[in-house]
C-alpha cells in the first residue's frame, strides 16, 4: 500500500518533508523526556540505617541515600526515640521527621484544594467511588 502525498500549488515536496521530519523529531523528544529517568533505588530499611550509623557512615551519607531513594518514614515518636538509642545521629532523625512532615503538608494541601471533595467531580460523583469512612445506608 503506497501513500501518495499530493502537494498544493505553491508547496514544494521539500517543505512537506521538512514538516514531517520536524514532527518526528518533536515526538521523539517528547517520548525521550518521558522515559529518560532511571528508577530510584529501594529505600533503606530502619535496620540498614542503624547498621550504617554503627558502621561509622556520616549523617550526610545516610541522608543522601534516603534522598536518592525518595524514602519517607512515617514513624511515631517512640520509634524515632529507639533509633536515637540505637546510635542513629540526630541529623538523620531530624531529616526523617522533616520529610514526613513535608509529605503530610503536601497531602493536606492537595486535599484542601479539591473543590468538590474526594470522589466528586463537577458533574456529580465519580462512578464506582465510595467513601470508605461513610458506609452505605442500611436498608431494612
Amino acid at each position: 500500500m503506497a501513500i501518495e502525498i499530493s502537494t498544493r500549488p505553491g508547496r514544494s515536496h521539500a517543505t512537506l518533508v521538512r514538516a514531517a521530519v520536524a514532527a518526528v523529531l518533536l515526538l521523539s523528544m517528547l517520548a525521550g523526556c518521558a522515559t529518560s529517568g532511571e528508577p530510584a533505588p529501594p529505600p533503606p530499611s530502619l535496620a540498614e540505617i542503624v547498621a550504617s550509623a554503627r558502621a561509622g557512615q556520616s549523617p550526610q551519607q545516610i541522608i543522601e541515600r534516603m534522598q536518592r531513594s525518595h524514602a519517607v518514614y512515617r514513624l511515631p515518636a517512640s520509634e524515632l526515640a529507639k533509633l536515637r538509642e540505637q546510635g542513629v545521629p540526630d541529623a538523620v532523625i531530624d531529616y526523617m521527621q522533616r520529610v514526613h512532615l513535608d509529605v503530610v503538608r503536601f497531602e493536606e494541601s492537595v486535599r484542601a484544594r479539591s473543590f468538590y471533595g474526594p470522589g466528586w467531580g463537577p458533574w456529580g460523583p465519580v462512578h464506582g467511588w465510595r467513601d470508605p469512612f461513610r458506609p452505605y445506608p442500611r436498608r431494612f
